[in-house]
């Protein structure tokens, strides 16, 4: 893989930890023990970043937000913080996936590898083809981009791809597991993230809720009228 795994963490017992499992599987990475300092390591070499959120000088939802607004690299959370609020309120500043700790070092691998590949695929696809539209919205699939009043919309990998398989499954109930499947990939995550991502598209493209309708004790179904 080109590029490095920024770790930010200000304990650096668990960042040392997470550098040698990562070196293991040969994966390159590069330390910030602070929230500054990770910001002043940031630069287009960084292509993940597993971010503490409990840190002292800025926070890690800080420091998140921070990164949102210039790359779309993705963001991995670690945090001793393990209720659902505090998973839902870090997924919900741009964050791709939220781990609690204590966390098993290979599980951390194996996400940090799934967000890789689908940001692999996200920098690869450079070609601009006819959009899928609904609406004001114009998604286009080999580009990874979303336009709403032909004004871009910045979504991150996992974002745009959930949007797409809604939109290719359209007007089919897809339960929460068919989704976390599809889109990321494995089973291992839990529900409630997909329902995190869900009201973030809405959010981010406006969209009202008839577009992408909940299904009672199923999931979601994407209805809208595609050109």
């Amino acid at each position: 893989m080109e590029g490095k795994i920024l770790i930010v963490d200000d304990d650096k017992r668990i960042a040392n930890l997470i550098d040698e499992y990562m070196r293991m599987y040969e994966l390159e990475t590069k330390k910030a023990y602070c929230g500054k300092d990770a910001l002043a390591f940031l630069d287009e070499s960084i292509k993940l970043v597993i971010l503490d959120i409990n840190m002292d000088d800025i926070d890690g939802i800080t420091v998140c937000k921070i990164i949102r607004e210039k790359y779309n690299i993705p963001i991995m959370f670690l945090s001793a913080n393990a209720t659902q609020y505090d998973k839902v309120k870090g997924l919900g500043v741009g964050a791709d996936d939220y781990i609690t700790k204590p966390f098993d070092p290979i599980e951390l691998v194996a996400r940090v590898k799934a967000q890789l590949r689908r940001a692999e695929r996200y920098s690869n696809s450079k070609s601009y083809d006819k959009p899928i539209e609904f609406g004001s919205i114009k998604i286009y699939r080999n580009a990874y981009k979303v336009t709403k009043n032909e004004e871009e919309i910045n979504l991150s990998t996992t974002e745009f791809k959930l949007l797409l398989y809604l939109v290719d499954n359209a007007y089919t109930a897809l339960t929460r597991k068919q989704i976390l499947y599809n889109v990321w990939e494995s089973d291992i995550y839990d529900e409630k993230t997909v329902t995190t991502y869900i009201n973030r598209l809405r959010t981010k493209l406006d969209l009202e809720e008839k577009h992408i309708k909940s299904v009672r004790s199923v999931g979601y179904i994407f209805e809208g009228k595609i050109s």
